[in-house]
């Protein structure tokens, strides 16, 4: 299903969790450029800019979450992880998880040839409401929304495949028999539909390690890593 007449504002914007005060800049993020050629939308304006800004905004929020939840991590480390969470792969795939694609307004030519289900197009209608709802909303609003949306992949990712931090953490004090491992948490930010945990790993008291997430799991193994590059047994 592709956005048209039938499609409502109101269930595309359930979806993203966001409401827009200018319903034009939604439009317009769902607008390919091949859309804009054959129907003169806006004069032929597509969701290119909105793209473009979104991909700056998409950036800084991300390497400041992976600054916030690896705070030992070095800057080669950083960009590494930063990649593959921008990767056109990974924001494809955010974009499926909220159904983007059936919204997205393409030429004739493209629809034909799968253009609804091409890695670039998915990757850049992301950005691109990325970009609108900054311009609507403001950097905190694009912001809520990227780390709700991402957090799945920037979690796995710096997870890697199998990881667990805790369950390594808690095997790496009790054999080298430096004490007691505890977690406690901190902090809680944000409304209770969406907190934001802040939480410090201590071994015999005194603490080795913080971490945040969205839920006090994500931060508890976002903590027993940052303590595991502490003790320096981080792999």
């Amino acid at each position: 299903m592709c956005m048209n007449a039938s499609t409502s504002p109101d269930e595309i914007q359930a979806k993203l969790g966001y409401e827009f005060s200018d319903q034009s800049l939604l439009l317009l993020s769902l607008t390919h450029t091949s859309y804009a050629a054959e129907h003169q939308a806006g004069h032929g304006e597509s969701n290119e800019r909105l793209e473009y800004l979104g991909d700056a905004i998409l950036k800084a929020v991300i390497a400041d979450q992976l600054m916030r939840l690896l705070q030992l991590a070095d800057e080669g480390r950083l960009s590494k992880l930063s990649a593959q969470i921008l990767s056109g792969r990974a924001l494809a795939e955010a974009a499926l998880t909220l159904d983007l694609q059936r919204y997205i307004r393409l030429g004739h030519g493209e629809e034909m040839s799968g253009g609804r289900a091409r890695q670039r197009n998915l990757a850049g209608i992301m950005e691109a409401v990325i970009g609108a709802i900054y311009s609507d909303g403001g950097f905190d609003q694009a912001r809520d929304f990227i780390v709700r949306v991402m957090e799945p992949i920037i979690e796995r990712v710096i997870s890697g495949p199998g990881s667990d931090y805790k369950t390594a953490l808690q095997e790496y004090v009790q054999g080298a028999g430096i004490g007691d491992l505890s977690y406690r948490t901190v902090r809680a930010d944000g409304p209770s539909h969406k907190p934001w945990f802040t939480v410090e790993v201590l071994v015999s008291g005194s603490v080795i390690g913080s971490g945040q997430g969205r839920s006090k799991r994500a931060a508890e193994q976002a903590a027993a890593r940052c303590g595991m590059e502490m003790l320096g047994s981080a792999q």
